[in-house]
């Protein structure tokens, strides 16, 4: 397994490098490389940027994510729709987000974004040209047909300015799952606990996840399931068309939950960084 990365060369000279930590396996594996693998004057151009869902995340997410970002020596910034989470959209809209209308990555996620784009365009204070901005997605070809279709490389014109001009990298969109793991392993810092019952770190209750991994959840999250069935009560819309959060309490329920081991508390000393190349790769 390569232990670098491409990074193209368009690349190099970025103003800013946004890396986007979700401190989902994905997230962990593309901060390792690129801490690892970009030069000195790339790094010292790098943020490490958090979405915060808010209830809606697993406990001890931000803080993950947080921890991941001190271990590089990067630094670690937080941010949060402030007008509510999924659930005061969900009221707000009376729906619940699904595969034509996944609202809940537009308001949570990517608004929230170009707001931190805006404060950080206004804090590099360029002049006589738009500042270049390099925002990272560890989103990988392997997980769906949409995302394959995705360009490693591409112009965010919506997120573009007169002052500022965004680029999207995928750093890790060829990678396998198996890659990815061996990249988290060889990071030495633990995957979030989630991940010994389920296949991805998203929402505690995705509308996107398969059903099994559902159940799996609200056996884990039970208040967090209780909460979203009273909100599925309350506008009168099941969670999915062919699921309600109903069901999946009641087929959760049938079992009792295996024991899930809890985060190493975080603000335990940040491990050394891992020797690095010094040179991005070609």
């Amino acid at each position: 397994m390569s232990t670098t990365l491409h990074i193209p060369p368009q690349l190099h000279d970025a103003d800013a490098y946004v890396l986007n930590n979700s401190a989902g396996k994905d997230s962990a594996a593309m901060l390792h490389l690129w801490a690892t693998t970009a030069t000195d004057r790339m790094l010292e151009r790098t943020t490490v940027l958090h979405l915060d869902l808010g209830d809606a995340e697993w406990d001890g997410v931000p803080a993950l994510a947080a921890e991941q970002a001190a271990t590089y020596g990067l630094p670690f910034e937080i941010r949060r729709r402030a007008s509510g989470g999924l659930l005061d959209l969900v009221r707000a809209r009376g729906r619940w987000p699904g595969l034509s209308t996944p609202f809940c990555r537009s308001y949570l996620k990517r608004d929230v974004a170009r707001k931190y784009y805006t404060e950080l365009t206004s804090r590099l204070g360029i002049t006589g040209r738009p500042a270049r901005i390099v925002t990272a997605l560890g989103l990988r070809a392997a997980e769906s047909t949409v995302r394959a279709r995705r360009s490693a490389v591409a112009p965010d014109r919506a997120a573009s300015s007169s002052r500022r001009q965004v680029t999207t990298w995928l750093p890790i969109h060829d990678l396998s799952t198996d890659a990815v793991w061996k990249t988290v392993r060889a990071s030495g810092i633990p995957p979030h606990p989630a991940y010994q019952r389920l296949d991805r770190l998203s929402c505690r209750l995705c509308p996107f996840a398969g059903r099994n991994a559902l159940i799996t959840a609200a056996r884990m999250a039970p208040d967090t399931a209780l909460d979203y069935a009273l909100v599925e009560d309350e506008i009168g819309v099941p969670f999915r068309r062919d699921l309600s959060m109903a069901q999946i309490i009641e087929a959760a329920e049938r079992e009792d939950p295996a024991p899930v081991r809890a985060l190493r508390p975080y603000g335990a000393a940040p491990r050394t960084l891992p020797h690095r190349t010094g040179a991005c790769a070609a």
